[in-house]
């Protein structure tokens, strides 16, 4: 087994093209040949599928995002079968917030106030099924064509009643430092308040045009 390319096919999937490379998967577009749709398979590098803890990680992203059922949120597929790691995600054309960011230049308050109470109701629901995503940034707030803020990547999401992970391989598993509350700066696991100290912040970065996690 070999880590997968463009043109390569997965169960009932088709790679059509590479989206991005993380530090532990690649992110793929394909198209799922029993349905015709297009979707987003993240598969993680072979170094890493037989790491027990990664493995379990793993899982419970795929369980978190497929118990979870909000328009504003990235809904997880579930494949008939699968033949190894990865997950299959609906896919949401349109761009991250992270595009729309630019240094000295805030968005118009109403857009900016329009898209954090679109974060806070996705989160609503997420708070409401005991899950905190931990990691909100830009650059995991996608916006479609018609402006739905949809979240995505519950990677270093935690889970009510959900056994505590850690792994020294993961570096980021406090989320990103721009907009980690101090809470999880300090190793903690956080709970609903952490996701909400990062939309303030990115709220912050909306209005005043500072832009965080970048260069």
């Amino acid at each position: 087994m070999r880590d997968p390319e463009v043109g390569d096919r997965i169960d009932q999937y088709h790679l059509t093209e590479l989206l991005a490379r993380g530090g532990m998967a690649s992110i793929f577009k394909a198209i799922d040949s029993e349905s015709g749709a297009a979707v987003v398979l993240k598969i993680p590098y072979l170094q890493y599928e037989s790491d027990v803890v990664f493995f379990d990680r793993f899982r419970r992203e795929e369980e978190i995002g497929q118990r979870l059922d909000h328009p504003g949120i990235v809904k997880v597929l579930e494949p008939r079968e699968k033949s190894r790691m990865y997950l299959a995600m609906e896919y949401v054309p349109g761009q991250a917030l992270r595009a729309l960011l630019r240094p000295g230049q805030p968005l118009p308050v109403s857009q900016a106030l329009e898209i954090a109470g679109q974060i806070c109701e996705a989160l609503a629901h997420m708070h409401a099924q005991g899950v905190v995503h931990r990691d909100l940034k830009p650059e995991n707030l996608m916006l479609t064509p018609e402006g739905r803020v949809m979240i995505s990547d519950f990677g270093i999401a935690s889970s009510r009643g959900a056994r505590r992970l850690t792994w020294a391989g993961l570096s980021h598993s406090f989320g990103t430092p721009d907009y980690a509350a101090p809470e999880q700066i300090r190793g903690k696991r956080g709970d609903a308040r952490t996701d909400v100290y990062a939309v303030g912040t990115l709220l912050y970065e909306m209005l005043t045009a500072t832009c965080l996690g970048t260069p």
